[in-house]
């Protein structure tokens, strides 16, 4: 069955700021919505389903790569990698051609919370904005760096930080 559409006031004006406001709010609250059941289902936060995920995509991944994935900072990485390495999700291990490289793998209780995973592993957004064509995803994020823009500009800090309703 398929959603209905987006309720559109205006065809051929601008929307209100309501209106775009009242879209944000129903984005995020669907995005809090998949990550809230997630972690019913699996006692984990998104960003870590998102990581764990990552992690059983690639197995040997280094701490680096899954945080240029996750588009997050590295001590945020390594923070939330703690987490899962305590919960015996995952184990970390010596690249063996260089020790200086951390590499990650699914431990089975991390294949377990897997496979209990309620929804998309990855989160809402990336797996609806995988979907997207490009040509919509190219709409979303022009519309979003007007936004962004008129807020101030981007902020890496900002943007290296999980969503709240994820962590």
């Amino acid at each position: 069955m398929k959603a209905p559409a987006v309720p559109t006031r205006r065809r051929r004006a601008a929307p209100a700021a309501l209106d775009v406001l009242e879209l944000l709010r129903v984005v995020f609250r669907l995005a809090g919505n998949h990550s809230a059941q997630v972690e019913r289902s699996t006692g984990l936060p998104g960003a870590q389903m998102w990581a764990l995920h990552e992690i059983a995509q690639s197995d040997g991944l280094s701490v680096g790569e899954l945080a240029q994935r996750l588009r997050v900072h590295q001590t945020t990485m390594s923070n939330l990698l703690n987490r899962l390495e305590t919960a015996g999700l995952v184990r970390k291990g010596r690249s063996p051609d260089d020790q200086r490289i951390v590499q990650l793998h699914i431990a089975a209780p991390g294949r377990k919370a897997l496979a209990r995973s309620a929804g998309a592993a990855r989160g809402l957004l990336p797996h609806v904005l995988d979907k997207m064509s490009p040509a919509q995803r190219r709409q979303v994020h022009d519309g979003l760096a007007v936004l962004v823009e008129c807020m101030g500009g981007f902020d890496p800090a900002l943007a290296a930080a999980p969503l709240p309703f994820t962590e």
